[in-house]
């Protein structure tokens, strides 16, 4: 399981998060994205999941053939964390030209507290 190559946005503004996942040559058949909490840190996480497969039948011992290969193939995983309260219906994805393009309301902003320290022993 490989992870997936991804570049994140946050806009004030709208008070969205824009992430675009590249997925070359992945069909949408071979995607899934799910939305759910994770049981025992109760984050909310999306997670985007799927299976990548070459473009090349992988040739048999004997045959005379051979390929080279930089892309990664196979299965891939790319866990999202987003705010407690977010719903499936606050998120959109669109497949564009081999990117999965998210975009994800995350409501009013938490306020901000200062970091708070913790004790090493």
């Amino acid at each position: 399981v490989y992870s997936i190559r991804t570049d994140i946005h946050y806009n004030m503004d709208t008070n969205t998060m824009i992430a675009m996942l590249e997925l070359p040559g992945v069909a949408q058949g071979d995607l899934s994205v799910t939305l759910a909490t994770e049981p025992y840190t109760h984050a909310r996480q999306i997670t985007i999941a799927g299976r990548s497969r070459p473009p090349f039948v992988e040739p048999g011992p004997e045959e005379r053939e051979r390929a080279k290969r930089e892309r990664k193939f196979g299965d891939f995983l790319r866990r999202l964390q987003v705010p407690p309260h977010t719903q499936a219906t606050d998120i959109k994805a669109e497949m564009k030209d081999g990117v999965l393009v998210l975009t994800i309301h995350l409501g009013t902003p938490a306020p901000t507290e200062p970091p708070q320290a913790i004790t090493i022993r």
